[in-house]
């Protein structure tokens, strides 16, 4: 393993860790920790990782980067809010460059559109996942029986919707603004329901 592999990693244990804190709050015993951490393990590293296999299939390199300031906002909301409010923003996948033949790149960079299309279909991914996931844990939570199971369900259920939901926002850096400015109806087709499950959550 490189270093700049593990360097990934690192990074996105310490968001690992970091979420399941801020999601669990004000809970703070192992039971709690460990319901949240089903949730923000399965909607947060596999948002993440979506992000990231979706850029590498169009050909970038992506890697994942925690931002300091957003796990300290994370906490500090969850903590500041009783655990009404988690800033879901702890990193990004950053994306540098496409591996490309040589010769290729002029013609490929000035076509605009292709590149608004990719990076589009690249921020839509990781809400994808969440939705993906939260109708399986939605579902999973009224076939089984046992309360704890019922439980980690419903909140990893919760928390893939509100991963969804926060990233779509339409708005500065998060992917929803990426999805509008390219196609309304896709960030719609996205975005909508993640609003309509957050409520009935």
């Amino acid at each position: 393993m490189d270093r700049k592999s593990l360097r990934e990693i690192v990074h996105l244990v310490a968001s690992l860790l970091v979420l399941t804190i801020a999601f669990s709050y004000p809970g703070t015993g192992i039971e709690a920790l460990a319901i949240a951490a089903v949730g923000v393990g399965s909607g947060f590293l596999l948002h993440e990782l979506a992000h990231k296999f979706m850029a590498m299939k169009y050909g970038y390199f992506a890697d994942y980067e925690a931002s300091p300031l957003g796990l300290i906002m994370a906490v500090g909301l969850s903590v500041f809010t009783n655990g009404g409010f988690v800033f879901a923003a702890p990193g990004a996948v950053m994306i540098r460059g496409k591996r490309m033949a040589y010769g290729q790149l002029d013609n490929y960079y000035s076509n605009d559109l292709q590149i608004e299309k990719e990076f589009a279909y690249i921020s839509v991914s990781g809400a994808v996942v969440n939705l993906i996931l939260a109708i399986l844990f939605i579902t999973a939570s009224f076939i089984l029986t046992d309360p704890l199971t019922i439980r980690v369900a419903t909140k990893a259920a919760f928390i893939n919707v509100f991963l969804a939901g926060f990233n779509m926002i339409p708005f500065g850096p998060l992917d929803g603004a990426k999805v509008w400015r390219y196609n309304p109806v896709l960030w719609s087709i996205v975005g909508i329901p993640s609003i309509i499950l957050f409520f009935y959550l």
